[in-house]
């Protein structure tokens, strides 16, 4: 283990490798907030979210407001969703299982006709081939974070200690060992206050531990919050060919991370080549709060073609997304000592606990713009089948704020994501009278141009009936995808303990869709 005195090599090492990664990360704010699946009612869900060219759903508000042209009702439409996913986690050959459910309202949306030809408007201002205006109003969860995964397993070639000595390493005493919160190093701080790190009085800016076994881990990672949209928008209808619309977004991010970490039963191998306990730390926890929220604004500029009765085109732009965000960001510690004493300063060590001062920063996220181009084939009234192509810059992303200096994160936006990044959704639908059969495929590219630990493609697959009549329309939907993602619970140069995850998530969408003053 590495609970020993540090060479000046050692410290140069881990000066330069460990302490890189920690002075940026704000670039990760492209995943988090611009990489998601279209959603939208149980309808164009069950059809893989591919309707940019498709019109007559209500989900045209959000997605592509030229659709919004088709209508010459009112609509009010509600969306509930019923989500498990279930956690399967490796670490040192253990398997742990944990599962998350969650019922919640995923959209609620309203549509308003303007104008119809035989409205009194028309009448007024006898413009019989004036386009027909509709306007809609959506909000809905575009992306939802919420998991909660579990791993563990003991830990037979290094502790979280060993990756808080490293971290320490060159860092002067007097800033360690100072009263008052430093930035970057409160976790630090913390660690020598609570004993777990100690300055080795014969090399300056070196640090030691005296606790020395080999401990079971065990981390919870607890996530919530989401990114939503509300928007407004019109579409204009030109003679039943041609298809305008234009919207505006406003979106809000709720992010919440809880990481509890846990190490405990530190053992230490006998005369006899056997485990015993150590006997000298009993356990500790190290939680981390991480916290963003804010909101950003778009536009949304769409248009559909028909060309002919039975096939459609359509095109949609959405500028990027400018967000004012706001992080908080702190730290919690506690350990508990097998009384433990504890020579150079004459005490007896035992329980503590305590926290780092909160970290807040304000900064500006610009998301990159989206450009989808779509068509939708019909086979008479016997159904469709329908395919969108997106096409994303990641690379345009950009960080600002005045509380950090955003250049690193522009530079590794730069390095890191896809200049071009295509996604890609198809879905098809047969009617038998008043009812629907559905299926829908959608691909999420990965748009990190490297090679990373976590893969970030992603495939949802649907399936979806619904029932139509004159008032009212229903529409039921199972989706399923799932994502392999490999969880680093520190950083050390030696035997790196991963934890691998498989989240596999299903969720079942439920529309009803109310049709208002009927004619």
């Amino acid at each position: 283990m590495f609970r020993i005195n540090f060479s000046l090599f050692v410290i140069i090492f881990s000066l330069n490798y460990f302490k890189v990664d920690a002075q940026y990360g704000y670039y990760s704010d492209v995943l988090k907030f611009s990489h998601y699946f279209n959603n939208g009612s149980s309808r164009i869900q069950g059809i893989g979210g591919a309707s940019s060219s498709l019109g007559g759903d209500i989900s045209s508000i959000s997605i592509n407001p030229a659709g919004l042209g088709f209508f010459n009702k009112k609509i009010f439409s509600i969306s509930y969703k019923s989500f498990y996913q279930n956690n399967n986690a490796i670490y040192f050959d253990k398997t742990s299982l944990s599962n998350f459910s969650k019922n919640k309202i995923e959209n609620i949306s309203l549509l308003l006709p303007i104008r119809n030809e035989d409205n009194y408007l028309n009448n007024i201002i006898e413009c019989k081939n004036c386009p027909k205006i509709n306007v809609g109003f959506s909000y809905g969860v575009v992306k939802d974070f919420s998991n909660d995964r579990i791993y563990g397993a003991y830990n037979n070639h290094n502790s979280i200690i060993d990756y808080l000595l490293i971290d320490a390493q060159g860092v002067p005493f007097s800033q360690i060992s100072n009263s008052q919160p430093i930035a970057g190093i409160g976790l630090l701080q913390e660690a020598y206050d609570h004993y777990l790190i100690n300055p080795d009085e014969d090399l300056p800016g070196a640090y030691f531990s005296f606790v020395g076994g080999f401990p079971y881990q065990m981390e919870r990672i607890i996530n919530n919050g989401s990114v939503s949209k509300f928007s407004i928008s019109s579409g204009l209808n030109f003679n039943d060919k041609f298809y305008l619309g234009l919207g505006s977004n406003t979106y809000f991010i709720n992010y919440k991370e809880i990481r509890i970490f846990t190490e405990n039963n530190y053992e230490i191998l006998n005369e006899n080549n056997e485990w015993q306990t150590e006997g000298i730390l009993d356990f500790l926890i190290i939680t981390d709060n991480f916290k963003i929220t804010g909101n950003g604004s778009s536009f949304t500029f769409g248009f559909i073609f028909k060309p002919i009765d039975n096939l459609n085109f359509g095109l949609n732009y959405e500028s990027k997304t400018k967000y004012l965000l706001n992080e908080e960001l702190f730290n919690e510690l506690e350990t508990s000592y097998l009384n433990y004493y504890f020579a150079p300063e004459d005490t007896v060590l035992s329980s503590s606990k305590s926290e780092t001062a909160k970290n807040v920063a304000e900064y500006r996220f610009s998301s990159p713009s989206k450009l989808t181009l779509g068509t939708s084939y019909f086979f008479k009234k016997y159904g469709f089948i329908s395919a969108d192509v997106d096409f994303i810059n990641y690379s345009s992303a950009h960080i600002s704020s005045f509380d950090f200096a955003s250049y690193n994160d522009n530079r590794e936006i730069k390095n890191i994501y896809k200049s071009l990044a295509i996604n890609y959704r198809v879905g098809i639908e047969g009617r038998l009278k008043k009812f629907y059969l559905r299926a829908g495929y959608s691909f999420l590219a990965d748009p990190n141009r490297i090679s990373l630990d976590n893969k970030y493609e992603f495939i949802k697959k649907s399936l979806g009936v619904g029932y139509l009549s004159n008032n009212l329309n229903l529409d039921l939907t199972y989706t399923t995808q799932q994502r392999a993602e490999s969880i680093l619970p520190y950083k050390v140069f030696s035997y790196q303990p991963i934890a691998e995850i498989l989240t596999k998530n299903n969720q079942i969408i439920l529309t009803i869709g109310v049709r208002i003053n009927n004619r």
